[in-house]
Formats: structure tokens, C-alpha cells, sequence
């Protein structure tokens, strides 16, 4: 009797992903908590037991198409036909819906980079016309000059009171995927959350953090390749998704409050930041970022 081949854990899996990708390896932690549902994950092993190739999906949910979040083959298993066979039986599992390549909340890889454009290409998929970049900034640096407005003050999650409120603000304000990303971070550590406050409202709030804390954001899924772009060897770390109340853009107030989300993660030891998944960079790059990941979007 031939015994059950062993559902990949976030050990084999990570160690898969270095080999395949080593210029994007990612927060072994962050991975782990990013997996998903192991139902969901495809793959292909050797007959030694050795993991060659892996898939990790997610069906439709909140969204009306599935995603297709992770392919993976090892650099010796290459040009075997297991990438193509693993989306194959992807489309298989799912049916007749629309397959986005990353996108999806959480985004455990927003999407494919330029070097993995030409293999999902030769399988059907094609390009949605947008592109969206990780951006680093060095934090050894002076921030620019920028000052909260009077009648304005910086808090955090953990401030007894403001759960409650942020929430409800980030819901009106973004929608349910900010939502979704802000509360999977208090869960882990509402310090992490800094909030802008006008008064007694909620006017503003950001996901931040550096790569010990309890919860790993996508700004620093990939500590090395951050490390790497901006030239330094110590602590990294990132923010985002970040943002104000409409009536308040456009004044100042949303720089002044990135300034001071950069300050804080300075303050706190960070050599280098990351912003992740943007598509307006002018507005970072006035601030010293620079782009280090570019992601294609592409759907099937």
C-alpha cells in the first residue's frame, strides 16, 4: 500500500521559494502566516519525497474570480512541463472563472515580476494594463520637514477607545480590504497601527511596523531583497496601506502624516522602509523612495 504524499509545510515551502527566487526571499514568519488554507496549495514531489514544484490558490470568495497567489519550481526541475501542469489542474479545481495572478487581499505576492511575465503569457494569461512597485527608502537619511497641523495628534490601535472608531472609518473611508488589513494587524499588535486624530475623529491611520514585530506586513514581506536595494545590514521595516479622510487631502496633512509614520519606524531602529504594492509613485519618490520590486498584473 503506497502511503499518503505529505501536504508541503511552511518549512519545505520556504525553502522552495530560495531556491527558486532567491533575489525575493521572503519573511519566513510573514510567510507562514500567509500560507492559507493547505487544501489549497498544489504541488509536485520527486519520487525521493523531494518538493519540486508548488501552487498555492485561493477559489473565489469575496471576489468573483480565484487568484492564483504563488508558483514555484525548483531551478533542476525546470522546463519538465510541472508549472504548466500545476496551473492546469488549477484551472481543473476551480472551473470557469476568471484566474488573477496575485491581487488578492493580503496580497501574498501582488503579482508577477518581469522575469515570470513570459511563462504565464505562454499559458494564456495577459496583461491588465497595470503595474504597481515595492519602494524603498533609506531612513539613514534626513526625512524631509513636515509638521502634524495644529488641532491634529498622532496615536496608536492600543489607545483605549480607538478600535472601534479606526475601523469604522477605514470601512467607510477604503472598504472591507483595509478593513480586513487593519484588523489582522491589531489582532497581532494594535501598536502597530498608527492613527491620525482631528479632534475627537479618526482622520487618518497606517499599517507600520519593522521585521521582530508580531505582525509582518507586506511593506517588508522580503527583509533581504529591502536590505539589499538600499545598501544597509541592519533592522528594515515598512508601512502601509496608509491614508487620511478625503476632505483632508491635498493640503499637506497626508505628508505630514507619512513624515511622521517614517519617524516613527526610524525611531524605532529601522535603517531602511518599504512602501508595497503602489501605483502612485511621484508621491513617495518626493519623499526619497525609489522603486526595487515592479509587479505586472495579469489575469486568465
Amino acid at each position: 500500500m503506497t502511503a499518503p504524499v505529505a501536504v508541503p509545510n511552511a518549512d519545505e515551502l520556504h525553502a522552495l521559494w530560495a531556491q527558486a527566487w532567491p533575489e525575493l526571499v521572503p519573511h519566513p514568519r510573514g510567510f507562514a502566516h500567509r500560507l492559507g488554507d493547505p487544501a489549497h496549495l498544489l504541488y509536485r514531489r520527486a519520487p525521493d519525497g523531494t518538493l519540486l514544484a508548488a501552487l498555492a490558490l485561493r477559489p473565489p470568495e469575496a471576489y468573483a474570480h480565484a487568484h492564483i497567489r504563488l508558483v514555484l519550481v525548483h531551478p533542476q526541475a525546470r522546463r519538465q512541463g510541472l508549472g504548466r501542469s500545476l496551473v492546469s489542474e488549477a484551472r481543473e479545481r476551480l472551473g470557469p472563472v476568471v484566474l488573477a495572478l496575485g491581487e488578492e487581499r493580503g496580497h501574498f505576492l501582488p503579482a508577477p515580476t518581469a522575469q515570470s511575465v513570459p511563462f504565464f503569457e505562454a499559458l494564456g494569461f495577459v496583461r491588465t494594463g497595470r503595474e504597481s512597485s515595492d519602494m524603498a527608502c533609506d531612513l539613514r537619511l534626513p526625512l524631509p520637514a513636515a509638521v502634524i497641523p495644529a488641532g491634529m495628534r498622532l496615536t496608536n490601535a492600543a489607545e483605549e477607545g480607538t478600535v472601534p472608531p479606526l475601523l469604522a472609518f477605514a470601512e467607510a473611508t477604503f472598504g472591507p480590504r483595509w478593513t480586513h488589513d487593519a484588523s489582522a494587524v491589531i489582532a497581532r499588535d494594535p501598536s502597530q497601527v498608527l492613527v491620525l486624530m482631528n479632534g475627537p475623529q479618526v482622520a487618518g491611520f497606517a499599517l507600520t511596523g519593522v521585521e521582530t514585530d508580531a505582525a509582518v506586513l507586506p511593506s517588508f514581506f522580503f527583509p533581504e531583497a529591502l536590505r539589499h536595494a538600499v545598501g544597509v545590514s541592519g533592522l528594515v521595516g515598512g508601512l502601509g496601506p496608509i491614508g487620511i479622510a478625503p476632505e483632508l487631502r491635498g493640503g499637506g496633512v497626508g505628508s505630514a502624516f507619512m513624515v511622521a509614520a517614517m519617524t516613527h519606524l526610524q525611531n524605532r531602529g529601522a535603517q531602511a522602509m518599504a512602501i508595497d504594492w503602489t501605483n502612485v509613485a511621484p508621491f513617495y519618490e518626493r519623499l526619497g523612495f525609489r522603486e526595487f520590486v515592479r509587479y505586472f498584473h495579469m489575469r486568465g
